[in-house]
């Protein structure tokens, strides 16, 4: 019988990946299977078996080898051709999977948080009690194209800024579906009946460019 791996065993968790581009092709390649179907198929001679791997994927990584390229107080000591080569180590059908991509900022002495975690854990209370209360069974991020099509309803100005980036940026069906849920996301935590202009914007500003 096949071993179960780190994919499987982090079923209804977390999988975290630090410096994601050092991991070999095949292992990146590979996750793009439990990352859309939530399942891990192993065919053996004798027998093919089924795991479950519902999974939050989550990873980090430099913006180059270096790690200096956005940095306003390091200089970058790459080469472009190093920086392309460390950036290509991730295919776009793999990146095509992951739903959210936020670029980190330098922290300084003086920063300070705009919300207390008490203060956030409200608000996504509340945004979990609207989609209860639309009559959702699943989370927006678990919503099948379907419940999508019922649920991430956009009013005309969001529904035209979309086809706007889809044309723009060529977003595949899985992106349109993504950005949708984002959309959703966002607009419960903005109280939002529908997804608006505002909420549209910022789930399409996590969508890798």
């Amino acid at each position: 019988m096949a071993k179960i791996g780190e994919v499987a065993l982090a079923h209804k968790g977390i999988l975290f990946f630090d410096e994601l581009p050092h991991f070999s092709k095949s292992v990146l390649e590979a996750l793009r299977e439990p990352l859309q179907d939530k399942k891990v198929h192993i065919a053996r001679v004798n027998a093919k078996i089924e795991y479950e791997a519902d999974i939050m994927f989550v990873a980090a990584q430099n913006p180059c080898p270096c790690g200096n390229l956005l940095s306003k107080m390091k200089s970058c000591r790459c080469s472009e051709v190093e920086i392309k080569r460390y950036q290509n180590k991730l295919s776009d059908p793999f990146l095509d999977r992951i739903d959210l991509f936020v670029v980190m900022q330098e922290v300084h002495s003086l920063d300070k948080g705009d919300i207390t975690s008490a203060q956030l854990h409200e608000e996504v209370i509340k945004a979990f009690k609207m989609q209860k209360q639309r009559g959702q069974i699943r989370l927006n991020g678990k919503l099948s194209e379907e419940e999508i099509e019922s649920y991430c309803l956009l009013d005309n100005n969001a529904r035209s800024i979309l086809e706007n980036a889809i044309s723009k940026f060529g977003l595949s069906h899985r992106s349109i579906a993504s950005v949708k849920k984002i959309g959703r996301t966002i607009a419960d935590l903005n109280a939002h009946q529908k997804i608006e202009k505002s909420d549209i914007l910022e789930a399409l500003s996590y969508r890798k460019r």
